[in-house]
């Protein structure tokens, strides 16, 4: 079945009123938090911030799209950053030495003695678990990383960088979803978000054949 990626962007720019946009984006459903009382962040960020955040232009977000009976139905998103990772002194001083080594390969450290990578940050990403959206059985989550990962090379291509890197709760199924996409978790370290730090080098991605 195609899937169709639209750029929330190019939907602001199409004349369509931003109700009309909202409604759209408030029919993607993620799958329930384990934890009743927790806000799930990648429904949250579409339904609340994607607008805004694609006005200020702090993140671009990309729509997937199937169909079902013959109307376009919202499978999935993800969402892009151009954004360095930066650990700061106090904590990269905490790496043992030999992960210290490894990360300089790939940054390097700033004035204030911060330590940053040039990259692309995958803010989000989601398949909707919405009634319709399931029927389609269009789109799984190695699907849109593929799809989020090929947006990020048309970046690179453009501006380069080193990485690209996630944020992701410390759980077990999670962690082992993106190990097996070959990112790889900076260790002993967590995000001022207490989040879990994925990185994958973008060198591992050149080498490929384009369509």
């Amino acid at each position: 079945m195609a899937l169709d990626i639209v750029q929330l962007r190019d939907f602001l720019n199409t004349g369509r009123s931003e109700e009309e946009i909202r409604q759209i984006l408030l029919s993607f459903c993620s799958r329930p938090c384990s934890d009743p009382e927790k806000i799930n962040d990648v429904e949250y960020f579409l339904h609340s911030k994607a607008i805004e955040f694609e006005k200020m232009d702090i993140s671009r977000t990309y729509l997937v799209f199937s169909t079902y009976k013959d109307i376009p139905v919202l499978v999935g998103y993800y969402s892009l950053s151009n954004k360095p990772l930066v650990i700061s002194k106090k904590n990269f001083a905490k790496f043992p030495n030999s992960l210290k080594r490894k990360l300089m390969g790939f940054g390097h450290k700033t004035d204030s003695d911060n330590y940053e990578i040039k990259g692309y940050l995958l803010g989000q990403i989601g398949k909707s678990f919405a009634k319709n959206a399931l029927a389609t059985n269009s789109v799984n989550g190695a699907d849109l990383l593929k799809m989020a990962t090929d947006s990020m090379m048309n970046a690179y291509r453009a501006t380069g960088g080193r990485i690209f890197y996630l944020e992701c709760e410390d759980e077990a199924k999670l962690k082992s979803f993106y190990t097996s996409q070959g990112f790889r978790e900076i260790e002993h370290y967590k995000s001022q978000n207490d989040l879990c730090i994925f990185i994958r080098k973008i060198e591992e991605e050149k080498n490929k054949k384009t369509p």
